[in-house]
């Protein structure tokens, strides 16, 4: 019996705290930045102009880099938006790369634009994949949220914090690097 009790009680210490999660996501994006020599500014909260060279911090706890601002902005609840995304996984392992900006197999990412509040903001409704090869599971509210910034042929680098990423990494509290994003519709 104290055998089984001790077996349970270090099993369940491998647990990490949802704090825990966020001082160790924390770490990660600052040892990140500091290793890609990226300049941060806090962004405003509805901000129009961004500077070339500097990852904008947002009040959800996304970073944003603006490589193409686009043209004509998306209308909520009717603009289809095509994403193809290219990046990886900041955790301590070998980064597995996933890329359907170069590779073709991929099918773009489909998404209606929306804007709503329900338990926070939220900017997207996802659309059923196309048939083939996609990466829809990588579809979140960090992806979503600069094309209420932007517009039709904007290109971005993000830094997609767990709390706003692909529901697969809220449980292994890893933030995901997103090199280049791009939005047509």
């Amino acid at each position: 019996m104290l055998a089984c009790f001790t077996l349970i009680s270090c099993e369940k210490s491998k647990v990490r705290s949802l704090t825990e999660m966020r001082q160790d996501e924390r770490k990660r994006i600052k040892s990140f930045i500091a290793s890609k020599g990226f300049k941060v500014k806090e962004a405003e909260r509805e901000q129009k102009d961004f500077v070339p060279g500097i990852l904008y911090h947002f009040d959800n706890d996304l970073y944003m880099e603006v490589l193409d601002k686009g043209g004509a902005k998306a209308v909520p609840q009717k603009t289809h938006v095509f994403m193809r995304i290219r990046g990886y996984a900041l955790d301590s392992s070998e980064p597995v790369i996933f890329d359907s900006l170069s590779k073709g197999k991929y099918q773009p990412i489909e998404f209606i634009y929306i804007d709503v509040y329900r338990d926070g903001p939220l900017h997207f409704q996802p659309l059923p994949p196309a048939a083939g090869f996609n990466l829809n599971r990588y579809m979140c509210e960090g992806l979503a949220f600069p094309m209420s910034l932007l517009g039709d042929g904007a290109r971005v680098r993000l830094i997609v914090p767990f709390s706003i990423g692909p529901e697969f990494t809220s449980r292994s509290g890893i933030p995901i690097y997103f090199d280049e994003v791009e939005y047509t519709f």
